[in-house]
């Protein structure tokens, strides 16, 4: 659904995007992760037709990103950017007809429509409040329906749970699942790291203007995880389960905390029930046993910090 072929984006001298290659399948979520400055904004734009690239290819559902496809490209992209203009002295019903009217919506489609994209983002009480009363968390649900009032097949949501309190992060969060559910593919731009691994199917991590990692989460995550981490937890003789899995190969180290023992494992997923073995063979009973998966935050810092400090020492 959303394609990109050695992308390319100068500004002068300096390059905000650089032969940006990546493909995003139907019905996916894909995280798209990098500091300010990375070229995220930058990406969106050029898909969405915003702006235009200086060299390279991007494609929304097999049609080229170009001048005369715009109208095209505006009716399959819904975008949501980080904060979006509204007018304060609208209630939210006259909002949404303003920019069903511009989608040229008609008449009595254009009622049912706004009805159902209040429905689907449970902002269906909101209809009659004042722009400039809603919070924060109530604007984004309302620029959401907005964003899917024209039924796009690919929603670019540039920041969305940014200036969130923790329940509004999380119905957002519930809504992007419902989309997904609709078969909506979704680029969701994110400093919050957490919440992507929590609702991503991939992602990809560009750090000045260049792409560094892509690919399914999952599989990411364990292609740049330097070790496995498991925590059990024993009703025995912690110390005697400490010393009988610092023996066994490709344990690194061995971290205890009550009864609970961390263990940082260099070899591979299938050997990880020797560990079991171990312990339940010496008479240690096992509460616990669990692989604790790597997160987003260590794989951004492992994957960007090589590139700085490399960077930095050519200074």
């Amino acid at each position: 659904m959303i394609k990109t072929v050695n992308l390319t984006k100068y500004y002068k001298n300096f390059a905000a995007l650089k032969d940006l290659t990546v493909e995003i399948q139907k019905g996916h979520i894909f995280g798209y992760i990098g500091p300010n400055g990375a070229g995220k904004t930058t990406t969106i734009r050029i898909l969405c037709g915003l702006l235009k690239q200086t060299s390279g290819q991007a494609f929304i559902s097999g049609v080229e990103v170009t001048p005369k496809n715009l109208q095209e490209i505006k009716r399959l992209v819904g975008y949501l950017p980080d904060y979006f203009g509204v007018y304060d002295q609208m209630s939210v019903w006259e909002f949404l007809d303003f920019f069903g009217a511009a989608y040229k919506i008609q008449g009595k489609v254009r009622r049912q429509r706004i009805q159902q994209v209040l429905e689907l983002t449970e902002a269906t009480y909101m209809i009659d409040y004042q722009m400039n009363s809603l919070s924060r968390g109530m604007r984004q649900r309302v620029g959401i329906a907005k964003t899917l009032l024209h039924d796009p097949k690919v929603i670019i949501l540039d920041e969305p749970t940014s200036g969130l309190d923790p329940q509004a992060r999380i119905e957002v969060r519930e809504l992007i699942a419902q989309l997904r559910k609709l078969g909506k593919t979704i680029l969701l731009s994110s400093h919050i790291l957490h919440e992507l691994s929590m609702v991503c199917d991939q992602i990809g991590i560009i750090d000045r203007g260049q792409l560094l990692v892509s690919g399914d989460v999952q599989e990411v995550l364990r292609k740049y995880q330097q070790h496995l981490a498991i925590l059990i937890e024993v009703a025995g003789d912690v110390a005697r389960a400490r010393d009988l899995l610092q023996e066994q190969p490709n344990v690194e180290k061995v971290e205890t905390s009550g009864n609970t023992l961390r263990v940082a494992f260099k070899g591979v997923e299938n050997e990880l029930p020797n560990l079991l073995k171990t312990l339940v063979s010496a008479g240690i009973p096992v509460i616990w046993f669990q692989e604790i998966q790597a997160d987003l935050e260590q794989l951004f810092l492992q994957v960007t910090q090589p590139k700085q400090q490399t960077e930095a020492t050519h200074v």
